[in-house]
């Protein structure tokens, strides 16, 4: 099963230069939307890595994002 995360500009970069391991794991879907006044990339990614990602405070879950913004 593959999710859909979130990330900011600095969410990303943290990713890309402290968790390879995680960062392997994601796949780029395209850009995303402003979201809390941020700029986001939409990745796809194992429901494992998706929940460390967000345990981390590294993502959002696209899902998340879409309720929050209603």
């Amino acid at each position: 099963m593959r999710k859909i995360i979130l990330l900011t500009y600095i969410q990303r970069d943290s990713v890309r230069s402290r968790h390879h391991d995680l960062w392997r794991k994601c796949r780029y879907l395209g850009t995303g939307k402003l979201t809390k006044m941020q700029y986001t990339w939409r990745y796809s990614t194992t429901l494992e890595n998706a929940v460390a990602l967000r345990l981390l405070g590294l993502c959002f879950l696209e899902e998340d994002a879409d309720s929050e913004s209603r």
